[in-house]
């Protein structure tokens, strides 16, 4: 009796050893790593940064399937990302007509971007790092940033032969292909990396009229990057993206995103008053006969 309460007393003393050095090495795999970004122009650490800012890595986009500007913002804090603009701290686009500048400037590969859905409508697919920065960041990034910044950094093509491929499917019919090749073509000199995204899903909206549903998703994109090094001191980086953008906004006509048609017509109507204006006959005074009179 004794021999086998003094066995049991050894495992329980064994196993509640146990189970810390387990939550050890656990939380040791689970640990931070150093985040490097270039939000001031320059390599830093997120910590050394004196700006506030949130980023992401590669393996945070892939890990947490981030893969456009709505998934985005789930992560952000303070921030709001419609289709063409992002709001920092409440600070965005007042208004989108001629003049209107955005509030949150954008920057793929440090190229300044006029529109958020240019830069994000190819997809996060390949990219290294999204830098997210809460304004005014005027100083650093020009007028357009009084909200804040967010840059894009896609992977460079390296000098190690490297590919992959994606598949994702879904309800709505959702189809997306994702695929990327890296290789060099002259050793230590010259190497490109050429990277394309298909994405496909059905309107989400269910149109009560004639034609399709509603806030549908079609995209298709490539992009290939070469970076050449003639010199040890000399570096050439050139990216050339191509995309096609096959899309059903939500909302009626005039009602949705954005307006594709007019009149019963296929297109803008562009020759006549600006929507929301008429003529008046000033010699009509009364409210009640201004339809009657126009008519």
């Amino acid at each position: 009796m004794f021999d086998r309460k003094n066995r049991l007393g050894t495992a329980l003393i064994g196993a509640a050893l146990a189970i810390p050095a387990a939550s050890v090495s656990y939380a040791a795999d689970r640990k931070i790593e150093e985040v490097v970004v270039t939000a001031e122009r320059q390599e830093s650490t997120v910590q050394d940064t004196s700006i506030s800012i949130t980023a992401f890595t590669d393996q945070f986009l892939d890990d947490f399937g981030i893969r456009n500007q709505e998934d985005l913002q789930n992560f952000v804090p303070a921030t709001t990302i419609q289709p063409y603009d992002a709001t920092i701290r409440g600070v965005g686009r007042n208004f989108r007509a001629l003049g209107g500048d955005p509030g949150v400037a954008t920057y793929m590969n440090n190229v300044y971007s006029e529109d958020l859905l240019t830069a994000t409508a190819a997809t996060f697919w390949d990219v290294q790092r999204i830098e997210v920065l809460r304004g005014p960041q005027g100083t650093l990034y020009g007028r357009n940033a009084v909200g804040g910044a967010i840059n894009i950094l896609y992977k460079e093509p390296t000098h190690e032969l490297d590919y992959g491929f994606k598949v994702i499917g879904g309800n709505f019919g959702t189809q997306e292909y994702y695929g990327m090749v890296n290789g060099s073509i002259i050793e230590d000199v010259l190497a490109a990396r050429l990277n394309f995204s298909v994405r496909d899903r059905d309107g989400i909206i269910e149109e009560g009229g004639s034609g399709d549903d509603l806030d549908g998703l079609g995209t298709e994109n490539v992009a290939v990057q070469f970076k050449w090094t003639p010199t040890e001191n000399l570096e050439f980086n050139v990216r050339a993206n191509s995309m096609q953008i096959d899309r059903v906004f939500g909302g009626a006509n005039g009602g949705g995103l954005v307006v594709l048609n007019e009149n019963g017509l296929a297109q803008r109507n562009t020759t006549d008053i600006v929507p929301g204006f008429r003529a008046i006959d000033t010699s009509v005074t009364d409210p009640a006969c201004y339809r009657s009179k126009l008519l």
